[in-house]
């Protein structure tokens, strides 16, 4: 065998979310409600979390999408997979799809115990919440910047399709 184990990289954790951009560009984030004692606790992030045993990534970015927003989504386009690390070494595979509300739905997280809001913030807004360090993930940023570079190609794209059929 050329390839053995030692060149397998152990995932402790799969995870999978969306990344749900408005007309404007603005994202939509929640922010962990927590005791205090958790890292997480009052940190924003892109609706994500743990893939279930038996569940598959794509399920997991409906559920989450569903329990921290309250929105059903309709997945547009896989962003990719994010390989990260925990504070405690381990790493964890995030799958995330840009992602569109069905429409006539409000924003209202099923999960309150765990989600203490949930809404859209401009890039300004992000920009401020990265830098004071209110961002959970570091895959939170790139995720939303490659949301955003894939809302412009699919409209350049757009854009000339109409430009040669005009």
């Amino acid at each position: 065998m050329q390839w053995d184990e030692t060149f397998h990289v152990p995932v402790a954790q799969r995870a999978a979310g969306v990344v749900i951009l408005n007309g404007q560009g603005d994202i939509l984030l929640v922010r962990e409600k927590g005791d205090g004692k958790q890292r997480k606790a009052g940190l924003w992030h892109i609706p994500s979390g743990t893939v279930e045993e038996g569940e598959n990534p794509q399920d997991t970015a409906l559920r989450e999408a569903y329990e921290e927003t309250g929105l059903r989504v309709r997945l547009l386009k896989f962003l990719g997979a994010y390989l990260g690390r925990f504070p405690d070494d381990a790493l964890i595979l995030r799958h995330v799809w840009l992602a569109e509300p069905e429409p006539g739905q409000s924003i209202a997280p099923i999960l309150t115990d765990e989600i203490a809001e949930a809404r859209y913030v401009t890039q300004a807004e992000f920009d401020a919440l990265y830098a004071a360090g209110q961002i959970r993930m570091y895959h939170t940023r790139l995720c939303y910047e490659d949301a955003r570079r894939e809302v412009a190609a699919q409209a350049a794209r757009r854009d000339h399709r109409r430009a040669q059929e005009s």
